[in-house]
């Protein structure tokens, strides 16, 4: 079995895994992210940072951010956690669009606060995805 895919699979047939390939990586990769011609949206607890990369492979990488400002290790963690569970059960929100267009997308997931609770967390991400989708065909 390859790295970073799940034995199980949904009933459905539908993928609500996270693999490590969809997972934002490399230094290169968060510079282009942090440039000044990048997408910012924002919400109650957490912003959206992304950016639509010139390349002819679809693709769609999600990063997750919470600063060392924010308090501990274990919260931070537990933050994180929390948005990563969330967008992996609603990543199909901007999965379909970006198929559609087979563009590759490079997004980040950034905590404005480390005491969120999984719902909060789950209606920021579900608008957040939302907001970006409808930006996409503007795009």
């Amino acid at each position: 079995m390859p790295k970073g895919q799940n034995k199980q699979s949904s009933a459905r047939g539908d993928d609500f895994s996270l693999p490590r390939a969809k997972i934002l990586r490399g230094r290169k990769n968060f510079d282009r992210l942090f440039e000044n011609d990048a997408h910012f949206c924002r919400g109650k607890n957490i912003n959206l940072r992304y950016k639509i990369v010139d390349d002819s492979s679809f693709g769609c990488q999600m990063a997750f951010i919470v600063t060392t400002k924010l308090g501990k290790a274990n919260k931070r963690n537990r933050t994180r956690r929390l948005i990563k569970e969330a967008y992996r059960l609603h990543q199909h929100l901007l999965y379909t669009p970006l198929q559609k267009a087979t563009i590759t997308f490079h997004g980040a997931f950034m905590a404005k606060t480390v005491d969120l609770v999984f719902a909060e967390a789950e209606q920021d991400v579900i608008r957040l995805l939302e907001q970006v989708r409808v930006q996409l065909p503007a795009l």
